[in-house]
């Protein structure tokens, strides 16, 4: 935390100055992401290589999440922000001249390490200029930067692909990587931190106010990964849903968070964050138990809007428990130890949902994903009356 909080005017300049680098990242990230098979294919990757690719990304973000989120609190954010989109723009180049499946996974991980500087520090700064009893409209309200960047690369990145080349796609990531490098060099200061007493990283993963945060971003691999990497093969199969259906339904789930969170990020710090946390993963378990009933497009949609807005109900309150926390432990530990978990999360939960499959079919992982998530409601209500 800050000796002092800034101005309200140099806050909101470093709120717009972030928010506009990480949604212009997150775009750049996400106009790859459903391109990547298709390209590795052509490179001959296998199938294994190819989940390797995805999975290279996320155990680097994990590997270095905690050692990033300690030096930000120790050295300083803005100069490991500048690095790390130094590195993303890099990168976003060296795609065009991967020649192999071996390259194009080694760019990855480097890339996850790249995102290890950017997305949780850049929660940290934030976390250390929101005012106290307005930490869920702060966090809450600049989060939504993520999932409205990561909902729009996609689309972005398919009429790219389309009207020009692969190639381009990774142009235009590195444009946009250079765009946030920009912004984030000319408009933010560096906000000299408070300090604050050293916790061990073992001491900040057994801080009881991080349980909640912890458990839920396991909660949220688990429902999202489901939901994200199975849906395609319910909605095709069971459903009797076309590719381009399925495409909507998916957008339809991203754009939701997005768009209610500006609401909810508003009322988290007016109401008890614990059940606003229990009310959202309520409505995305109820979302995944009704999923494998459905047949039809409009279910689906509905059921994927839920499952938007459950996500938009609890993530500010989520955040706003970790930034809480973050005073006592470091904004940047905090922040990178519940990215962590979630990078864990999403490495972990596709291979467990995806036994799951291949023991009982794919109805039934949506059931386990579903009654997990109504499980951790009732944690999440037990953990407001204990605190």
């Amino acid at each position: 935390m800050i000796a002092s909080l800034p101005s309200p005017g140099t806050r909101r300049r470093i709120f717009l100055s972030l928010y506009s680098a990480v949604f212009a990242t997150m775009i750049g990230v996400g106009i790859v992401i459903p391109l990547f098979p298709r390209y590795a294919a052509t490179l001959g990757a296998t199938g294994i290589w190819i989940g390797a690719i995805f999975s290279a990304f996320a155990l680097s973000r994990a590997l270095f999440l905690p050692v990033f989120g300690r030096l930000s609190d120790d050295h300083g954010r803005r100069r490991l922000i500048i690095l790390g989109l130094c590195m993303y723009s890099l990168i976003s180049f060296l795609y065009t001249l991967a020649g192999s499946v071996y390259e194009i996974t080694a760019l990855r991980f480097i890339h996850g390490i790249a995102s290890a500087m950017v997305l949780p520090v850049a929660i940290a700064y934030i976390s250390e200029i929101a005012p106290t009893g307005e930490e869920g409209r702060f966090v809450g309200s600049f989060a939504s930067s993520v999932s409205l960047g990561m909902s729009l690369g996609p689309f972005i990145g398919g009429v790219i692909s389309d009207i020009f080349t692969m190639d381009a796609v990774f142009h235009a990531m590195t444009l946009l990587s250079l765009a946030a490098l920009a912004t984030v060099f000319f408009f933010l200061p560096e906000l000299p931190s408070r300090p604050v007493q050293k916790s061990p990283i073992r001491a900040v993963m057994a801080y009881k106010p991080l349980r909640g945060p912890i458990l839920y971003q396991l909660m949220y691999a688990l429902a999202n990964g489901t939901f994200m990497v199975f849906l395609p093969v319910a909605a095709i199969k069971s459903g009797g849903l076309s590719a381009s259906e399925t495409g909507l339904i998916i957008l339809v789930s991203v754009l939701a968070t997005p768009v209610f969170q500006y609401f909810f990020s508003r009322i988290a710090d007016q109401f008890d964050r614990y059940y606003l946390i229990a009310g959202g993963t309520a409505m995305i378990g109820t979302s995944l138990l009704v999923l494998p009933e459905f047949t039809g497009l409009l279910p689906y949609l509905i059921a994927a809007l839920l499952m938007g807005v459950g996500r938009a109900v609890s993530l500010p309150a989520m955040y706003a428990v970790v930034t809480v926390a973050g005073r006592e432990v470091g904004q940047g530990s905090a922040s990178a130890l519940v990215n962590t978990v979630l990078s864990i999360g999403l490495v972990i939960s596709p291979l467990f949902s995806g036994i799951v499959m291949d023991i009982s079919g794919t109805q039934v992982v949506f059931y386990v994903a579903g009654i997990a998530s109504i499980c951790c409601t009732f944690i999440f209500f037990r953990m407001d009356q204990c605190s």
